[in-house]
């Protein structure tokens, strides 16, 4: 009779990892963009009456672009795809908005801060699990209805750069100029804090009054 494998043998099977298939599906998440914006799921009956806004106030210092349509709570209430803005860098994009939280799968980054994330959206609560990307490595969130139960290491980072325009992180194969989300002013503010592009001034919008895509460390800085 054979003798049985010992742990540590060869031929001893290879554990099985319980969240292979979340990996899967949140590497699959960050290499492709947030939403398409002529998808077929924004042709329902609930949409019929949505229409394109772009950077229309939705919260303190915050502005949408995408789909919107009027309720008690707005004239533009996001309602579909959409990118929301915060002046100061942060942004949240997600394929399905409903009357005004997000509600289906998404992603956030903030500009500066080597930190950007990735998984689902229900009913305005983060919900399941998570890709959060920050100081070159990967973790694993998960959540119950917005209340983050556990924490794990993943792996170390080796889809995302960061922009050398917006300094935001980004992955190469998600940067198309189907969506373009990099922001930026196309000239440098003047002695007294004002942006000659635009007219805004740096405190007010830091941001930018233009969007390109991204740009890697080996790319031109044109816009394109």
């Amino acid at each position: 009779m054979a003798d049985s494998a010992s742990p540590g043998d060869p031929g001893e099977a290879k554990k099985e990892d319980p969240l292979s298939a979340v990996k899967s599906a949140l590497d699959a998440q960050m290499r492709q963009q947030p939403y398409r914006r002529f998808g077929q799921e924004y042709e329902a009956g609930e949409f019929a009456d949505c229409r394109f806004a772009e950077l229309v106030t939705w919260g303190r210092d915050q502005t949408f672009t995408g789909l919107t349509h009027q309720t008690p709570k707005g004239q533009h209430t996001p309602h579909g795809w959409g990118i929301l803005e915060h002046h100061e860098g942060f942004v949240q994009a997600n394929a399905m908005w409903r009357d005004g939280v997000p509600d289906g799968l998404g992603m956030w980054a903030m500009a500066g801060q080597g930190q950007c994330g990735y998984g689902t959206w229900v009913d305005g609560k983060r919900d399941g699990y998570f890709a959060l990307v920050k100081e070159g490595g990967v973790y694993i969130e998960e959540y119950a209805q917005g209340e983050l139960k556990r924490r794990i290491k993943w792996r170390k980072d080796k889809l995302h750069v960061t922009c050398t325009r917006c300094n935001m992180l980004f992955v190469p194969s998600a940067n198309t100029s189907e969506e373009k989300f990099c922001r930026f002013h196309l000239s440098k503010p003047d002695y007294d804090g004002r942006y000659p592009c635009c007219g805004a001034l740096r405190e007010v919008n830091p941001r930018g009054c233009s969007t390109s895509m991204h740009v890697g460390p080996d790319e031109s800085t044109e816009p394109q």
